[in-house]
C-alpha cells in the first residue's frame, strides 16, 4: 500500500476516549511507515503523553476566546493549511472540528480532501448555537469527500439527521484494544478497596465528568445498593461537574463510599480488579470503556442507551444491558451481573474485534476509497 500523507485535525489532546483513540490510531499509521501529522488548538492534555513523539504537531495556539473568534482563526489556519497541499487528506475529528473545516474547504475550491470522524451520535448530542449547528449538518456532510462513524449506530444517526448519501458514510471501530492493556490489566493498583480478599463490593465506573455520562444515574444505584449491602464506587476521570456529583453524594449520605479518583495512567489494573465496571451514560458513540472492560475480562453492566453498548455487548451477550434513566434497575442488573462468574476468555476473545490493527486497516482501506473517489 502506498505510503498516506495523512493530517488530523482536533481541539487538543483531551483525556476523553476520542481523543486518545484518534492518538493510537495515529502511532499506529506510523508505525507502518504513513506520514501522520496532528493540528491542533491548543498542543496540551492528559493523551499527548500517550503521542509517538516522531509524529509532529501544528499547534494552532488558538487562545480560549469566543467561540466565534476561536473558530474564526481556526478557518484561517486550516485554509492556508489546506491550500499548501501537503497531505493526501484531513481527517476531523468531532462534528465541531468538521463544521470548522467545512468552512475552510469552501474557501479553498481546489483543497485536498477531507473526512470527518464521528465519536457521537449527532441526534443527542447538546452544544451552544444548537439550531445553528443542527442546520449546518446537512451542509457539513456535502463537503465532506467522506465521513467516518465509529459504530453501525452512530453511522445510521448520522444519515438520518444530515441526509447524507449512505454510499460515503462508513464505519470504522476504534483502535481499543492493544497488546499492552492485557499486560497492564494484571498490574497492582494499590487502592484499598480493590485489595484481595475482600467482604464488600467495589464498582468502577470511568468517564468525564459531564452531562453526558450521566454519574447522578450511578450514585443513585449506589445509594440503593448500599441499602442492601456493603458497595463501594470508584470515579475515574476528570470534569466540570466534580463539585455537583460530590454534594449530590453529601445529599445521598454515601460521600464515604464514592472515590473520585481522577485521571489515572492504568484505568485497565481498575477493570480487572473491580466486581463490575459500569456504564451509566445518556449517549454515546462507541464507548471505549466498555471493550477496555472486555479485554480485562470484566463483568460489565451498562445502560442501553444510544449508541453503542448494544452493538459492543452483542445484544447481551457479554454483558448485561439495562434502560436508560433507571436508577432501580441499574442497581438490580448490577447485583445480577456480579452474581455470576464471567467467562473471561469469552470477553476477551470478543475484544480483539476492536483492535489497534483491525482499526487501522480499516481506515486505511476507507481512505484508499475515498481518495479513488476525488480521483
Amino acid at each position: 500500500m502506498a505510503v498516506k500523507r495523512i493530517c488530523i485535525f482536533m481541539h487538543r489532546f483531551d483525556g476523553g476516549g476520542a481523543e486518545k483513540m484518534t492518538v493510537i490510531l495515529a502511532n499506529e499509521l506510523h508505525r507502518r511507515g504513513h506520514k501522520v501529522v496532528f493540528c491542533v488548538r491548543y498542543d496540551r492534555g492528559e493523551t499527548r503523553r500517550l503521542l509517538d513523539e516522531r509524529i509532529p504537531v501544528l499547534d494552532m495556539k488558538v487562545s480560549e476566546t469566543s467561540k466565534i473568534r476561536k473558530n474564526l482563526k481556526n478557518v484561517i489556519y486550516l485554509r492556508q493549511l489546506m491550500a499548501k497541499a501537503k497531505f493526501d487528506i484531513l481527517l476531523c475529528v468531532t462534528a465541531e472540528m468538521s463544521q470548522v473545516a467545512m468552512v475552510a474547504s469552501w474557501l479553498n475550491p481546489g483543497r485536498m480532501p477531507v473526512a470527518a470522524v464521528i465519536h457521537n451520535t449527532l441526534s443527542q448530542e447538546t452544544h451552544s448555537f444548537q439550531k445553528i449547528r443542527n442546520m449546518l449538518f446537512p451542509l457539513m456532510d456535502k463537503s465532506m469527500d467522506g465521513v467516518i462513524a465509529v459504530s453501525e449506530a452512530v453511522r445510521e444517526d448520522y444519515i438520518r439527521l444530515c441526509r447524507a448519501d449512505e454510499s460515503h458514510v462508513f464505519t470504522a471501530y476504534n483502535p481499543v484494544v492493544f497488546e499492552e492493556i492485557f499486560q497492564m490489566a494484571g498490574e497492582e493498583t494499590g487502592h484499598p478497596w480493590l485489595e484481595r480478599p475482600r467482604s464488600w463490593k467495589t464498582l468502577v465506573l470511568a468517564g468525564r465528568l459531564s452531562y453526558q455520562k450521566n454519574h447522578q444515574l450511578m450514585l443513585q444505584a449506589l445509594h440503593r445498593l448500599r441499602r442492601e449491602g456493603d458497595w463501594r464506587l470508584i470515579l475515574l476521570g476528570i470534569g466540570e461537574l466534580e463539585e455537583e456529583l460530590r454534594q449530590l453524594c453529601r445529599r445521598l449520605h454515601i460521600e464515604e463510599w464514592v472515590d473520585f479518583r481522577g485521571y489515572v495512567n492504568n484505568p485497565y489494573a481498575y477493570f480487572a480488579a473491580a466486581d463490575c465496571v459500569v456504564l451509566s451514560s445518556r449517549f454515546e458513540g462507541l464507548p471505549t470503556v466498555l471493550i477496555e472492560a472486555l479485554a480485562c475480562g470484566s463483568t460489565i453492566v451498562s445502560v442501553d442507551c444510544p449508541s453503542g453498548p448494544r452493538e459492543i455487548l452483542g445484544d447481551g451477550v457479554y454483558g448485561t444491558l439495562v434502560p436508560t434513566d433507571d436508577s432501580r434497575a441499574l442497581a438490580e442488573g448490577i447485583k445480577k451481573a456480579v452474581s455470576r462468574k464471567a467467562d473471561k476468555e469469552k470477553l476477551i476473545s470478543r475484544s480483539l474485534d476492536f483492535s489497534v490493527e483491525k482499526s487501522a486497516d480499516r481506515y486505511l482501506e476507507i481512505i484508499d476509497r475515498i481518495l479513488q473517489g476525488r480521483r
